[in-house]
């Protein structure tokens, strides 16, 4: 062995049992050597590493570190790099670079020793309690053992109103074992006593931690009145692993505390909005007491007047909750026997419902030996729903420790995946050994909606394309039934050819938060799906009465666009100018919290005006209005058929009058004739009599046919059926037949074979009213009087065409003669209703009838009458 082989085997040892972290690269920036104190800093070991590319290696090498090598090589001098952090998944260290270029030999090519020097030793270890307590709503900040913070939630920033990133800075050297203020508030011995080891209360107090001399704000943040529970964490020997420190915000509380100190006048002023009752309670010597003044937030709190308590001292006390009656009047009379401030906390019964409430005063003595108790009573139901969640989340903590919520999983890419929560893998139904699954059988057991999406977040980690793998997808549990789970993991090892080798993960039971999720998206799609699709016309107006949107039912109902209506007053559109003052009225109304209603009319963008009740429902938050729905339903149809019912009622009216008339006239000539039939010294033919009083008789018999008639149009239901014409026609003029002139008349009938379905009944009385006139009313004078009948029928519609060459009908009566009783010719023998029930019989089968006459020519009908053909078929169908 030469001597160059000699210092070569030398150095080799020299650095693979260096203390500090080494590695030598060549001028191409190829790892050469790597000793194990680089192994143990960055967990990669030494057969990955050499021969391999430094970029590819080392985590932290960046533009930087290539600039230093180079320069080192080219200066030939040591070179220092700026500060890196090296994270592996239980530590953190934070090292600085250090390049020295080197030669073995004349002959040797360059190379650089790079060392790794560690800046903070320090190991900082992380919370395994950080997942849980990160969404928490409570403040929650984890110190090391040393006092020196190790991570803090959210809720943390929040409660000192400033951001994650800027609390992370300026905390980054406190120690709250340091902090001078705790020890001048009189904090530090329940610090200390949480650091020792057991659970500790931080009292009350005025604090600030950035207000410390070791992490000063760079703006000034106000302090706030907090209160805190300290929880030590040990591990199984019973050493303190980290401390959990947890506070509650109490600044309004103490605020309120300091109302009470205030004058009489100040509580009066300041308590109109507070969320609270302040009071002044009286006790005499006697034992009675009564209340001298109590705030107006009585009524919100507990649903009674101001009025009635200060009426009835004893009426709060009824509503106590039977199980807190004891610890109420245990305080009360300890306080008063005492002469002691008054604390207590329990639940009210408002109308049923459980309402948490906490209650203080002091007492100050009058001279004559009564005490007066200034106090507050403040709503807690929320406090306590948190304090219930965070016992809750507690609960779930120790859950978690145990592995019931969060399982921990490996998995060997050529081999099975390990689960090493076996309380998790029972929660799913299974035994240990049956969920140690390939990724293939794993993906099987995916709920086949999620699968796809799945396999392709994992896809995407392993190709590199995404930091890390995270997917929230449903698996089947041993029953068959599917759990939502969160799966977080990353590929831990790779191989020489860049290939995953291991990955490592979390699994997460949310199945209750997925559903609960679900559950809101299905009520907000339920609740857009009725505003967009209701038939009412809605919108949605601001506080300023200013449309921010409007569904499609108002759309149709006033034939406005959107742009014609978002973004404006409402009134100064839709209102009629006489309008003006009621919808001012109904806007102050809902902006006062109150719901409105009023039935108005409303302008269609047409010009018209739409009859409409509108309802004015306000959306309040914090017992303010911050938008109002107006509700509109369109009522035209209902003032329509008030416009038809008056219009019916006259006509009852005329009816009742008509009918009257036309029945007590034929009657009163039957009766004449009766009597003159019975005067003794008549010598008149009594078979004449007889005569006339059958011919009164057929004309009463037929005017109560055709009352009867209209009656039963107006009654009877639409019932459809196959019409045949040729019999129908046949029918009436066999009916007919009686009267004097039938047989003169001449037919011309043209009748279509086209099926044709509608209303029998009233077909009938159409066609028998018809023919009926063309023979009362037939002209004398032409010697071939005719009725002549065209009906063309198709699917949509029945063409019924009505001719005679009658006595024609007056111009100037024309448009009268389907009025009810009227009567187109002195010469009339009918009632004067027989086109009355034609004309309303053709409307209640939907159609249109049309008349023309000429005097001494006659008269023609046009009806149309829909063919309901489909409609009929369908029912049958039915």
């Amino acid at each position: 062995m030469n001597e160059l082989d000699s210092s070569r085997i030398l150095i080799d040892n020299l650095i693979e049992l260096n203390a500090e972290a080494i590695l030598v690269i060549d001028s191409t920036l190829s790892v050469l050597a790597w000793n194990k104190r680089l192994e143990e800093l960055t967990g990669l070991p030494k057969s990955l590493s050499v021969s391999r590319k430094v970029d590819k290696v080392l985590t932290l090498w960046d533009q930087e570190c290539s600039k230093c090598a180079i320069e080192a090589f080219a200066s030939k001098n040591s070179v220092c790099c700026t500060l890196y952090t090296i994270d592996t998944p239980t530590t953190s260290h934070t090292v600085s670079l250090s390049f020295s270029p080197t030669r073995l030999s004349d002959e040797d090519a360059a190379l650089c020793m790079i060392i790794l020097r560690e800046v903070t030793p320090k190991r900082i270890i992380k919370s395994k309690f950080q997942p849980l307590v990160e969404e928490s709503p409570l403040a929650t900040c984890i110190f090391r053992p040393d006092g020196n913070i190790q991570y803090f939630n959210k809720a943390f920033s929040t409660l000192w109103g400033t951001s994650e990133k800027l609390t992370g800075q300026i905390l980054k050297s406190y120690n709250i074992l340091e902090d001078t203020q705790l020890l001048e508030h009189g904090i530090m011995p329940f610090l200390q006593k949480g650091f020792a080891g057991e659970v500790s209360e931080i009292p009350p107090t005025y604090y600030n931690p950035f207000d410390s001399e070791a992490a000063k704000a760079p703006t000034p943040i106000v302090n706030r009145y907090i209160r805190g529970h300290i929880y030590p964490v040990k591990n199984e020997v019973g050493q303190i692993q980290e401390v959990v420190i947890i506070l509650s915000d109490i600044t309004f509380q103490k605020q309120a505390e300091q109302i009470l100190t205030e004058t009489h006048l100040k509580f009066q002023m300041l308590t109109l909005g507070l969320p609270g009752v302040i009071y002044e309670l009286e006790e005499k010597l006697d034992g009675t007491s009564s209340f001298k003044y109590i705030s107006h937030g009585c009524e919100e709190m507990f649903g009674v007047s101001p009025e009635e308590v200060r009426n009835n001292p004893l009426l709060l006390d009824s509503l106590i909750h039977p199980e807190d009656h004891a610890t109420f009047y245990d305080s009360s009379n300890n306080a008063r026997v005492q002469l002691k401030d008054w604390e207590w906390e329990g639940r009210l019964l408002i109308e049923g419902k459980e309402k948490w409430i906490e209650g203080k005063s002091s007492p100050t003595k009058k001279k004559n030996g009564t005490v007066v108790r200034y106090g507050l009573l403040l709503d807690i139901t929320d406090k306590k729903e948190v304090e219930r969640r965070y016992k809750l989340s507690e609960e779930r903590l120790k859950l978690a420790l145990q592995g019931a919520e969060l399982a921990l999983w490996e998995w060997e890419v050529e081999d099975k995946k390990t689960i090493f929560n076996n309380s998790w893998v029972s929660k799913l139904g299974y035994e240990p050994n049956e969920l140690e699954l390939t990724m293939t059988e794993w993906l099987a057991l995916i709920h086949p909606e999620d699968a796809k999406d799945v396999h392709q977040l994992l896809h995407n980690h392993i190709s590199k394309k995404t930091s890390y793998y995270e997917a929230e997808y449903r698996f089947k549990t041993k029953r068959g039934s599917y759990r939502w789970i969160l799966d977080r993991g990353r590929v831990v090892q790779w191989s020489d050819d860049n290939q995953p080798v291991k990955l490592t993960g979390t699994y997460l039971d949310i199945n209750d938060k997925k559903t609960s999720e679900i559950l809101v998206q299905k009520n907000e799609l339920l609740f857009t799906q009725l505003f967009e699709n209701s038939p009412l016309g809605i919108v949605l107006l601001d506080d300023q009465h200013c449309v921010m949107q409007m569904n499609q039912g108002f759309k149709d109902m006033f034939g406005f666009s959107e742009e014609a209506i978002v973004g404006n007053q409402l009134n100064n559109i839709l209102v009629p100018k006489d309008y003006e003052k009621e919808a001012i009225d109904i806007n102050t109304l809902t902006a006062s919290g109150q719901v409105g209603m009023l039935e108005s009319y409303r302008l269609h963008a047409d010009g018209h005006t739409v009859p409409v009740i509108i309802y004015g429902v306000p959306v309040s938050f914090e017992n303010k209005t911050i938008g109002i729905y107006g509700i509109y339903v369109d009522i035209t149809d209902r003032t329509k058929a008030e416009q038809e019912l008056q219009i019916r009622n006259n006509e009852l009216d005329n009816f009742v009058y008509k009918v009257s008339h036309d029945l007590r006239a034929p009657l009163s000539s039957i009766l004449g004739l009766v009597n003159l039939a019975n005067y003794e010294q008549n010598e008149d033919d009594l078979h004449h009599y007889i005569s006339l009083i059958e011919n009164r008789v057929k004309q009463l018999d037929s005017f109560i046919n055709d009352v009867l008639s209209h009656s039963k149009n107006l009654k009877l239901a639409v019932s459809l059926g196959e019409i045949n014409f040729n019999q129908v026609v046949d029918d009436c003029f066999s009916d007919l037949n009686y009267l004097p002139k039938a047989s003169k008349v001449k037919k011309f009938i043209e009748i279509s074979s086209y099926p044709f379905y509608s209303d029998k009944w009233r077909i009938n009385e159409i066609f028998r009213n018809l023919i009926s006139n063309a023979i009362k009313y037939l002209d004398p004078e032409k010697e071939e009087p005719f009725v002549k009948m065209h009906i063309a029928v198709t699917d949509e519609m029945a063409h019924i065409r009505f001719e005679d060459n009658g006595i024609g009908i007056e111009e100037d009566t024309l448009p009268k003669v389907f009025e009810m009783f009227y009567r187109a010719t002195e010469y009339s023998e009918g009632s004067g209703i027989g086109l009355y029930i034609v004309k309303n019989a053709v409307e209640r089968l939907g159609g249109q009838i049309r008349v023309h006459s000429e005097i001494g020519v006659g008269t023609i009908f046009d009806i149309l009458i829909p063919n309901a053909i489909t409609e009929a078929k369908s029912r049958k169908n039915e």
